[in-house]
């Protein structure tokens, strides 16, 4: 077992009266106000890249999504391709159909969860500035939701994944 080592206590400064107190407050101050300003400084230089960034990927997002939804139109027309399966793997990735599952529900869900279930329990399913959470009412049965009216609704959503390695190989 290691020995804890602890740090030695800092130096201090000899203090003699309440002006030079005083006076240990204002250089703090002084202190506290160049990191805010050097915080500052770094903050608008992150946005300024953030931005830079932004404007010089726009096209290449642009490109990707027009990539994207290309693929998913070739895809849907050549379904019967795919037979039972979902995907599709291709030399540079795959691409097909994932079940994506989201909880529909009705403006009455909110209270339909509080008559239902027990204050305690119906917390679970009810986030904290009063909306339906429903990553938790995912978790109910049919019936459940059915009671609170809420509906399940399992759809295919389409995707892209790029295997890098083999795109890489390709640019030689």
């Amino acid at each position: 077992m290691s020995k804890r080592i602890k740090p030695d206590k800092p130096t201090i400064v000899r203090i003699t009266d309440w002006e030079n107190a005083d006076e240990h407050i204002r250089k703090i101050g002084d202190l506290q106000l160049e990191i805010n300003q050097a915080e500052h400084t770094a903050k608008d230089k992150i946005d300024e890249a953030k931005a830079d960034l932004a404007e010089k990927t726009k096209t290449l997002q642009e490109k990707i999504k027009l990539y994207a939804r290309s693929l998913e139109v070739f895809a849907e027309t050549n379904k019967d391709k795919f037979g039972k399966q979902k995907s599709k793997t291709l030399y540079f990735g795959t691409l097909g159909w994932r079940k994506s599952t989201s909880i529909s529900i009705k403006k009455t869900t909110l209270e339909l969860i509080k008559k239902v279930f027990s204050k305690a329990k119906a917390k679970a399913y009810i986030r904290t500035k009063e909306t339906v959470d429903k990553e938790s009412l995912a978790r109910l049965t049919e019936k459940q939701l059915a009671k609170v009216g809420a509906r399940r609704k399992i759809k295919d959503a389409f995707f892209v994944e790029p295997s890098f390695p083999g795109a890489v190989d390709y640019i030689e």
